[in-house]
C-alpha cells in the first residue's frame, strides 16, 4: 500500500486537528499530464456574503448556473433535434427541479454555517418564549435545511423507516424516493468506477470504487507487493451520521489553492485504509480520510502521514495499465518494457483460454445434438 507497512511504526498517531497533512499542497503536478479526463471547475462567482442574523431572516439563495455543472456540450447530444417523449421530458424536468433545489460547493458551506447560527437563534427564541419569534426562526431553519441535499437524504431516510414501522407503506415509498433523489446529487455518492493514483514508490495504480449502502469501497484493479490487486485499499463511511464525521470540518484552502481547484472548502469523510507488509502479510486497517477535491478526490492514511490523489484515467491509460498488470503476472520485471518471455507466456495463456472456450462450446453442441 505504502513503502512497506513496517515503516508505519516510525510515525506517531496524528491528532485529528492536525490531520490536514499535506492536503493544502495538492497541485496539478500530482497528476500525469494528458492521462486524466475532465478539467477543474472554474472559480465560483457571486458567493453569498455574511449577513446579520434576524429571527425572521430567510437565507438568500445564490444564483446557481445548474447547466454549467450538470449539462453536456452540444456534441454530446446528437439526437437533441429529435422529439423527446413526454415521459422523458417529464423526467428531465423533475431532475432539473430537484437539482436546482440544492446548493453545492462553497455555497453549501456558507449555508451550513448559516444553519448553525439559526439553530443558536432558535434556542434563544425558545428561551424568550415569544411565539412569533420562535415560528419565524423555525421556518427560516427548515427552509435553509431544505437546500442541503445531505440533510434531506438523512431526514427522509429516517422518516421513511418510521413510516414503514407504522404501516404507512405508500408514504414510506415516497419518502425513500425523495431521499434517493437527494442522494444522487451528492458528489461523494458519484465516485463509482475506475480511478488512478500514485502509490509512492510502487508507481501509479488503478482502483475501482463501489458502494455498499453508504459505505464507499475502493478495490485495487492493479496492485503491488504490499496490497495486491483484488484487495480493498480503503473504505469510507459516507453516512451523514457516521462516527467521527462531525469532527471532520471542511478543509479551508488558501486563496491560491482555492483559485486552482475552484472552491475554498473541501469536504472530508472518515474511513479506514489498508496497510500490509510485503506479501500482503500483517495486513490491517488504519484511520483514514476521504477528501473531495472538485472532480477529483484524495485519500489519506492518517498514522502514516501518507496521501494519494486520484483522478479519472483516460481510455488509453486504462488499457495500458491493465496490460502492464497482466504482463507482470507472467514474469515481466519491467512493466514499461516487458521481456519477451512474459509476452510469450501472456500469448500462450490467451490461446489456452480461447481453446478451453472452444472445447466447452463444442461439448455443449454435442450435448444439444444428442438430446435432439
Amino acid at each position: 500500500q505504502t513503502n512497506g507497512f513496517e515503516s508505519a511504526s516510525s510515525y506517531t498517531q496524528l491528532d485529528r486537528a492536525d490531520a490536514n497533512l499535506m492536503l493544502l499542497s495538492m497541485s496539478a503536478a500530482a497528476m500525469p499530464e494528458g492521462e486524466y479526463e475532465g478539467g477543474r471547475p472554474s472559480s465560483p462567482e457571486g458567493m453569498p456574503q455574511d449577513q446579520d442574523l434576524r429571527p425572521s431572516f430567510l437565507p438568500q439563495k445564490p444564483n446557481i448556473d445548474t447547466s454549467a455543472s450538470h449539462s453536456c456540450p452540444d456534441e454530446m447530444h446528437p439526437l437533441q433535434s429529435q422529439s423527446v417523449s413526454p415521459e422523458r421530458r417529464k423526467r428531465m424536468e423533475r431532475e432539473e427541479e430537484v437539482n436546482s433545489r440544492f446548493l453545492h460547493g462553497d455555497e453549501l458551506y456558507e449555508l451550513r454555517e448559516y444553519v448553525k447560527k439559526v439553530e443558536l437563534e432558535l434556542e434563544v427564541a425558545k428561551e424568550s418564549g415569544f411565539g412569533p419569534r420562535i415560528v419565524d426562526t423555525q421556518k427560516a431553519l427548515e427552509e435553509a435545511k431544505d437546500m442541503d441535499a445531505e440533510f434531506v437524504y438523512a431526514s427522509c431516510s429516517e422518516n421513511a423507516l418510521n413510516a414503514e414501522r407504522m404501516g404507512l407503506f405508500e408514504e414510506s415509498e415516497e419518502l425513500n424516493k425523495e431521499a434517493m433523489e437527494a442522494r444522487s446529487l451528492l458528489p461523494q455518492f458519484n465516485l463509482e468506477g475506475l480511478w488512478v493514483g500514485k502509490y509512492g514508490d510502487h508507481g501509479y495504480e488503478m482502483i475501482n470504487v463501489t458502494y455498499v449502502d453508504d459505505m464507499l469501497i475502493a478495490t485495487k484493479v492493479t496492485g503491488d507487493n504490499n496490497v495486491p490487486k483484488g484487495e480493498i485499499t480503503f473504505k469510507a463511511n459516507l453516512s451523514p451520521g457516521a462516527e467521527g464525521r462531525e469532527e471532520l470540518t471542511p478543509i479551508e484552502l488558501s486563496d491560491m489553492a482555492s483559485k486552482q481547484w475552484g472552491q475554498k472548502h473541501l469536504t472530508r469523510f472518515p474511513g479506514q485504509g489498508q496497510v500490509a507488509a510485503e506479501g500482503f502479510t500483517d495486513n490491517q486497517y488504519v484511520d483514514g480520510q476521504l477528501i473531495l477535491v472538485g472532480a477529483y478526490f484524495s485519500y489519506a492514511w492518517i498514522p502514516l502521514g501518507h496521501q494519494i490523489f486520484f483522478g479519472r484515467p483516460s481510455a488509453e491509460l486504462t488499457l495500458r495499465m491493465l496490460k502492464q498488470s497482466k504482463l507482470a503476472e507472467f514474469g515481466a520485471v519491467d512493466q514499461q518494457n516487458p521481456n519477451e518471455f512474459a509476452e510469450m507466456r501472456a500469448v500462450a495463456q490467451r490461446c489456452y483460454e480461447e481453446t478451453e472456450m472452444l472445447i466447452d462450446d463444442d461439448g455443449e453442441s454435442e450435448l444439444n445434438f444428442a438430446s435432439g
